[in-house]
């Protein structure tokens, strides 16, 4: 045998000799961590089945809060609302439009009654997109209030879970 196989192989069994004496307290780290995992998985087990109880039993007051709540903000919006100058305006237009929808069916009738043939036109209906533009501005504001919001019962309950007694 050469010299480097024969400083190989005695290299190779003293690495066996030192990876074999931590095999033994390697082992016992890894289990005493498993352990630990698994009781720390345990503990927080119990203690969301305890939050969670204890969220059942409040969720429907807290939920007619946030429904009241919501009720209360929706009539101040709708205060505050007409009394901006562009709303005002945009009302003053499409009551322009609902005017104009009842001088065409008064015409309208006025031709039927005579007995005439009908030539007044249909009231058309044009949507306009501000009132899109306005729902999607609040739809996209509340959805981030709303995420913000379970973020913020989520960290509430991890707090609890990680808290001990």
């Amino acid at each position: 045998m050469s010299h480097d196989v024969t400083r190989a192989a005695e290299k190779l069994a003293k690495l066996r000799a030192q990876a074999d004496k931590f095999a033994a307290p390697l082992a016992e780290a890894e289990a005493a961590l498993a352990a630990a995992q698994e009781a720390e998985q345990a503990r927080r087990a119990e203690r969301a089945a305890k939050y969670d109880r204890a969220f059942l039993k409040t969720w429907q007051e807290q939920a007619a809060e946030r429904a009241d709540r919501g009720n209360e903000l929706h009539t101040t919006f709708l205060e505050l609302l007409t009394a901006e100058p562009w709303f005002e305006a945009y009302v003053a237009h499409r009551a322009e439009r609902y005017k104009r929808e009842q001088i065409l069916t008064a015409a309208q009738n006025a031709q039927s009654q005579l007995g005439e043939v009908r030539t007044v036109p249909e009231q058309r209906w044009y949507g306009l997109r501000i009132i899109e533009d306005i729902t999607s501005a609040v739809d996209n504001a509340a959805a981030a209030i709303g995420a913000a919001y379970a973020e913020e019962l989520e960290s509430k309950r991890n707090a609890y879970l990680d808290a001990s007694d």
